[in-house]
């Protein structure tokens, strides 16, 4: 029998960009993502000032409005100068009015004080006088209000820019130049600060977190770029086309639960916000509640997933950075979401509280793919345990629930309905796994089960007064956004009527339609989010915005509408592109044939660490809040903000995909593992009180990183031989 020929290499792929080109967006884009996320948190408003600090407003405002006489300082408060240290003084600015000055001061720049040779001295201190009684302001604990902040930049501005009519030094284009580059720095300063008080921004830490990212993306982007260049040389079958993925029936149930359990809950969360009462409401959320058939679809999923591990020689760890690394790919998408969407409502002029409402909204689905996260881990064991005692197991997670909610109802306290919803969701997963094994109850038990879950709630609601709110109620667990009790009694319920309509069920889902709208779904889940995201933002413009849009055509191209709209379509464009136009390049599971001892501790210990770590990156940016309230998140005495949650992302995913691929036993993981901890740790080191948490997690991870990546140095001992 002849040898087959050879394969030739395909043709190298030619791409738009090169390397570098790519690089250099991926580091534009991670210091625009570190600038943006390191935002301070917005001054709370306190109402109008009163006594000391109205003082101080007063001060401010005869700062902006210069004249012949230092009127700022006869306003300013009697315990200004004793609070601060600082003892103001006046000097004449070169168009004759007299300012309030810290005489010390200056116009700050990154080399230092700098006034330039067109002497923007004056203007610059009194500019330092305004900003020490914003600090004061704050100090007395009533911020003032942002366009005190706006009003002092906007007078240094003018200054400046009248200074080079008045001192030109034959470079007046110049001092235009360099007028208009200090009036820019001044706004992004700024608005980095939300025009809140002048404080310094902890600029290491910063600086270290966006290093890592960069270094994690360009980790990932070489192993994409590999793959994109072998391409060529793999089989043709070993690739799945993108139309030809299976949509099986429960990967369509998960898909309808979730897509109506979000469109329930926004429509929900904006009516509520609106001004909808919940007696009008409490119909929508019983019909869009949908969580119970969304964990129980997958647990059918995870169920096969897993079944199908031992066919191709795979253990524990390869199921989980199979069945997590492909999950995690679209909560990426979520740092663009947390990012791109508060600033575009904020250039829309889209109120604070509305803001809030819709990153609810937009965030909601990242905590329930963090539980499902979690359903995922816990699947194998859940399915050994059904083995061994089935009852024993359902029970006991029922009891969870129970005991969770009880706990919460006594203790006054939110935290135990956390570990109820994942309970929930295990059982939802429980039920699915004995489905899944054959069991069908009959249907007079599906009747007699759907009607006493329906009675529960109308008992609860009606007679007991519990709040008949099942979606998008204040309180309740972000993931269900409910009671949990009043899901498990939904749930209940839903799982019996499915069981009842199982067969009309199946005939709609057998229809072309519908499966084309599903596996288009699961093809571009995050090009679908961002539409639906951007429809969402459309209504809530013409919602909120009707004395704006009286011309429609003028508000579009205003600069900031531009720039807004800009802001979700670029994202668009390149989650599209970049992420799911190459959904085809999904590989089949590789499993390395008998692994030395070294290579298998370092594949477990990078499959913990991996849906550890990427785990608490997708509830750290769930937790963390982006809009103009935002706000870092303290989990259990872990700091976790925007920056750290997305390491904490990256390096889950980039471990989990070094199990996947088999290079977990590389130097190089480990080095970028160790890496990845550092901006932990100098956070750590900077802050006045550090988390034991914190540097406990990543001061061990990193000690174990470096120990993995000596012994992947170390040579390999050859075996002995054995005389005959």
């Amino acid at each position: 029998m002849p040898a087959p020929a050879p394969r030739t290499p395909a043709a190298p792929i030619r791409r738009p960009l090169s390397t570098s080109g790519w690089l250099l967006l991926v580091v534009l884009l991670v210091f625009g993502f570190g600038f943006v996320a390191s935002r301070a948190p917005s001054p709370p408003d306190q109402g109008p000032p009163t006594g000391d600090v109205l003082a101080a407003r007063e001060a401010i405002d005869a700062l902006t409005h210069p004249g012949p006489n230092p009127d700022a300082l006869n306003r300013l408060p009697a315990d200004f100068t004793a609070l601060t240290g600082i003892t103001p003084g006046r000097l004449t600015a070169r168009d004759g009015t007299v300012r309030a000055v810290h005489t010390d001061g200056g116009c700050s720049t990154p080399w230092g004080d700098d006034n330039t040779k067109w002497d923007y001295a004056v203007p610059c201190k009194a500019h330092d006088l305004g900003y020490d009684l914003l600090r004061y302001a704050a100090r007395k604990g009533h911020p003032l209000d942002q366009d005190a902040r706006a009003a002092l930049d906007a007078r240094l501005s003018a200054d400046m820019h009248a200074a080079c009519g008045l001192n030109p030094m034959d470079s007046p284009r110049t001092c235009q130049l360099v007028a208009t580059l200090y009036s820019a720095g001044l706004v992004i300063n700024s608005w980095h600060q939300r025009w809140g008080p002048p404080v310094g921004d902890p600029i290491g830490p910063m600086i270290a977190g966006v290093l890592v990212i960069g270094c994690l993306l360009v980790f990932r982007m070489r192993g994409w770029l590999q793959t994109r260049r072998s391409a060529g040389l793999l089989p043709d079958e070993e690739l799945l086309p993108p139309d030809a993925a299976p949509v099986n029936r429960w990967a369509l149930l998960g898909v309808a639960a979730l897509s109506l359990l979000i469109l329930g809950e926004s429509a929900i969360a904006l009516a509520h916000w609106a001004g909808a009462s919940e007696q009008s409401l409490w119909p929508l959320t019983w019909l869009a509640q949908l969580a119970p058939l969304y964990f129980f679809a997958g647990g059918h999923v995870n169920a096969a997933a897993w079944r199908a591990v031992p066919a191709v020689g795979g253990r524990y760890r390869h199921y989980l950075a199979d069945r997590a690394g492909h999950l995690l790919r679209p909560a990426l998408i979520f740092a663009v979401v947390a990012l791109v969407v508060p600033m575009a409502l904020e250039l829309l002029g889209v109120p604070a509280g509305t803001n809030a409402t819709v990153m609810r909204i937009a965030l909601h689905p990242l905590w329930l793919l963090g539980v499902y996260l979690l359903t995922v881990v816990s699947a194998p064991v859940l399915l050994t345990l059904r083995r061994r005692a089935p009852a024993a197991v359902a029970l006991t997670l029922l009891g969870l629930v129970v005991a969770g909610e009880l706990a919460a109802n006594l203790s006054g306290s939110a935290w135990p309905r956390y570990p109820a919803t994942l309970c929930l969701a295990l059982l939802a997963q429980q039920i699915a796994f004995v489905h899944a094994d054959g069991l069908r109850p009959a249907r007079r038990l599906l009747t007699g089960s759907a009607v006493a879950g329906l009675a529960g709630l109308v008992v609860a609601s009606v007679v007991l007064g519990a709040p008949p709110l099942l979606l998008g109620g204040p309180g309740a667990p972000a993931a269900l956004s409910a009671p949990t009790w009043g899901v498990l009694l939904l749930g209940m319920t839903q799982l019996s009527v499915l069981g009842l309509l199982a067969g009309p069920l199946a005939r709609l889902g057998a229809r072309p339609v519908v499966l084309g709208a599903a596996r288009f779904a699961l093809r571009a889940p995050m090009t679908v989010y961002l539409c639906f995201l951007a429809a969402m933002l459309l209504l809530v413009a013409l919602v909120y915005l009707p004395g704006q849009l009286t011309d429609v055509f003028g508000w579009l191209v205003r600069p900031n509408t531009l720039l807004a709209l800009a802001l979700l379509a670029v994202p668009a464009v390149l989650v599209f592109w970049w992420f799911e136009r190459h959904s085809a390049d999904r590989r089949p599971l590789l499993v390395p044939g008998a692994p030395g001892r070294l290579a298998a501790v370092l594949g477990r210990a990078a499959t913990a660490l991996g849906i550890g770590y990427a785990t608490l990156g997708v509830f750290g940016f769930a937790l963390a809040r982006f809009g103009v309230a935002a706000a870092d998140a303290d989990l259990l005495g872990l700091r976790l903000d925007p920056i750290q949650s997305l390491t904490h992302l990256l390096l889950g995913t980039f471990l989990l995909h070094t199990v996947r691929i088999g290079t977990s036993a590389a130097t190089g993981t480990w080095v970028a593992c160790a890496i990845a901890c550092a901006p932990a740790l100098l956070a750590a080191a900077a802050a006045d009180r550090p988390g034991t948490t914190g540097l406990v997690l990543h001061g061990g991870t990193a000690v174990f990183a470096t120990l993995a990546l000596v012994a992947t140095l170390l040579p390999t001992p050859a075996p002995r031989r054995v005389a005959s």
